[in-house]
């Protein structure tokens, strides 16, 4: 049966033929590993990273300690959320070295790694540049401008688009149209939304059938986890 694959989500609930990413933010406060997987148990996939929202520099060595001893875990397919965002007050220099850490840690264990960006893309893209970055690299909850979008593509970043699609005047909705299927990916993030939804307006976007939609989307995951 086809699945709604759900690439990057912080809800509690699983939709009937969904199949979803869970987050991990491992310097989350409070954020206990053993309890996530306790109460997720019957999750199937995770990605764990470190958010720049909570980027402390004392509790980095120990938190990128816990994220390699989790991305041991084969249910845990990718690193992330990660990255970078200029609108918290952290400073920009300290989100880069972690950012870039986590990204060769990535490299390290061959699994793709989901972004957070907000108003950063330029050095984004200088990043995967200067380290000739290989695994696949998703930008999840996009909804900025189609030149930023066209940048993005032009770099081979994967685009996630969420809850913004359901709005028809937001920048997602503009630009799903310019993200190559190939590239695509969608989401629900932290919103009170199904990913069916979702699959169901951005075939309407698209001109596809749902069911067209969700193979293609299922190539890319396929793609780039090799399940």
């Amino acid at each position: 049966m086809p699945l709604f694959i759900d690439i990057h989500t912080h809800q509690l609930t699983v939709e009937e033929n969904g199949l979803r990413i869970h987050n991990l933010a491992v310097n989350q406060p409070g954020f206990c590993a053993d309890e996530y997987f306790r109460i997720y148990h019957t999750e199937r996939f995770f990605s764990a990273g470190i958010h720049p929202w909570f980027l402390q520099r004392e509790l980095v060595g120990k938190g990128m300690e816990i994220l390699e001893n989790l991305l041991e875990n084969q249910q845990i397919l990718m690193v992330g959320e990660c990255g970078l965002d200029r609108i918290v007050s952290i400073d920009f220099e300290f989100q880069k070295e972690v950012f870039i850490r986590q990204i060769l840690l990535a490299e390290k264990l061959q699994k793709p790694l989901i972004i957070h960006c907000v108003r950063a893309f330029p050095e984004l893209i200088a990043i995967k540049k200067r380290l000739n970055v290989k695994v696949p690299m998703i930008v999840h909850g996009f909804n900025n401008n189609l030149q930023i979008c066209e940048q993005l593509v032009k770099n081979q970043f994967y685009i996630s688009l969420g809850a913004a699609l359901l709005n028809p005047g937001s920048n997602a909705s503009k630009a799903v149209c310019t993200v190559p299927l190939n590239q695509l990916f969608l989401e629900t993030d932290d919103k009170n939304c199904t990913i069916s939804s979702i699959f169901a307006v951005t075939s309407e976007y698209l001109g596809l059938s749902i069911e067209d939609l969700q193979e293609a989307i299922a190539q890319n995951f396929r793609k780039i986890t090799e399940i």
